[in-house]
C-alpha cells in the first residue's frame, strides 16, 4: 500500500513534467530506503524499538513540507522554483513511503528473509504495473489536494508511531487519526 502511494505521486508528476526525471526520482528514493533494509535489515531488528519508532519526526517533516506546498496553491500564492521541489517532491515521498514499508518489512525479516524479500519484490512489481495501467486515471488527480491528503497521512502516521514509543497502540486508530489531521490541515490551509 504504501509504494502505491509513492507511484501515485510518481504519476501525477509524469504527467505534468513530460519525460522521465520523476520516475527515476521515485526509483531512488524507494532504493535509498528499500536496499539498506533489505541488506541490515537482520541487524535492524536489534534496536531497541524506542529508536525506530523515534523517526516519526521526519514524517512530521515531509507532511509540513507537503501542506505548506499544498497551501500555497490553496491561498493562491506563487513560488519561484516551483519545478524544483515538484520534482524534488517525489524523491521525497518515495523515500517516505518505502521507509513506512520498511517498517513492516523489518518486523517480517526475523520469520522469513526470502519471504519477506520475494514479497516485497512482488508489491513492486504489481504496483508499477498497476501504475502503468491507471496513469491517465491517477493524471487526473490535481498536486495540491493529493499533497494535502498525503500530508494528513503522514501527520497521522507520525503522530501514531509517537504515540507507540510512549505505549502500545492499535492500528485502528490510524483511522481517526488521519480524519482529525484533515481537519487540522483543513483549519492550518483556511487559517
Amino acid at each position: 500500500m504504501e509504494l502505491s502511494e509513492a507511484g501515485a505521486v510518481t504519476a501525477i508528476y509524469q504527467a505534468a513534467y513530460k519525460g522521465w526525471r520523476p520516475t527515476l526520482y521515485s526509483i531512488a528514493g524507494v532504493a535509498a530506503v528499500l536496499v539498506p533494509t533489505f541488506i541490515v535489515g537482520k541487524y535492524i531488528v536489534l534496536l531497541p524499538l524506542q529508536y525506530v519508532l523515534g523517526v516519526s519526526a521526519v514524517l512530521f517533516y515531509f507532511g509540513y513540507r507537503l501542506l505548506r506546498s499544498s497551501r500555497r496553491y490553496f491561498k493562491g500564492i506563487r513560488k519561484t522554483g516551483e519545478e524544483k521541489e515538484g520534482v524534488g517532491m517525489v524523491f521525497a515521498v518515495s523515500v517516505t513511503e518505502a521507509f513506512e514499508a520498511a517498517l513492516v518489512i523489518v518486523a517480517l525479516i526475523p520469520k522469513s528473509y526470502f519471504s519477506a524479500l520475494s514479497g516485497t519484490l512482488i508489491a513492486e512489481g504489481s504496483v508499477v504495473a498497476l501504475t502503468i495501467a491507471l496513469k491517465d486515471q491517477i493524471a487526473k488527480i490535481r498536486l495540491p489536494h493529493l499533497k494535502f491528503v498525503l500530508s494528513s497521512l503522514l501527520f497521522s502516521l507520525g503522530t501514531m508511531l509517537g504515540i507507540e514509543i510512549f505505549m502500545d497502540m492499535s492500528e485502528l486508530f490510524l483511522l481517526a487519526l488521519f480524519v482529525a489531521w484533515l481537519g487540522i490541515n483543513y483549519v492550518l490551509i483556511k487559517v
